[in-house]
């Protein structure tokens, strides 16, 4: 398989249109997509093989599949989206769908491998990511990586019948180049 951005426990490789039998079936999971603004209508094979279709298409986003080097298994999706090639930024998107490997640092280890990715590879400039204030790991997760809070749309999101705010992170390449340097 090919392995495009390879890691110490995941490697980042294109997805196939075979991925779609697993890929599609996460965002049914109410306990994968409870902090996310995804789950809210039924998913469905087709409906995802028409987003992966879209996604070959797209000029503005790269959707990567995550694989688990120990087993070969599809286990998340990551991508850069709403990629502005002018003004070089665009926005991070991780879900790890095997819930047994949460909490196992794959999801830092994947976001920094795309993080690097669209620094040095694709030449942005500036990356953001936005969560539920509920999803306090994705949070930890982008801020071990670099990211800085730098607003909160208050209550932004519905769950479970009350609003809750979205948190708005960002990264500059400078700060990345910075940290990354230190840590040589």
């Amino acid at each position: 398989m090919n392995r495009f951005i390879e890691g110490k426990k995941i490697y980042l490789r294109p997805f196939t249109k075979s991925d779609i039998s697993i890929w599609f079936d996460w965002f049914n999971d109410p306990l994968i997509t409870e902090y996310m603004n995804k789950g809210v209508f039924p998913n469905t094979e087709s409906a995802q093989e028409e987003y992966f279709k879209s996604l070959l298409q797209s000029k503005r986003d790269v959707q990567l599949a995550i694989v688990l080097k120990e087993s070969e298994a599809l286990i998340g999706i990551v991508g850069i989206h709403k990629i502005d090639w002018v003004h070089r930024h665009g926005d991070v998107s991780i879900l790890i769908g095997d819930k047994k490997l949460w909490g196992r640092g794959i999801a830092k280890e994947t976001v920094g491998l795309v993080v690097r990715h669209a620094f040095k590879k694709m030449n942005l400039n500036r990356l953001t990511s936005g969560m539920s204030g509920l999803n306090i790991g994705s949070k930890k997760c982008f801020e071990e990586n670099g990211f800085i809070l730098e607003g909160t749309k208050r209550k932004h999101f519905c769950y479970n019948g009350r609003y809750v705010d979205e948190y708005m992170l960002g990264l500059l390449r400078e700060e990345w180049e910075k940290k990354t340097a230190r840590c040589r």
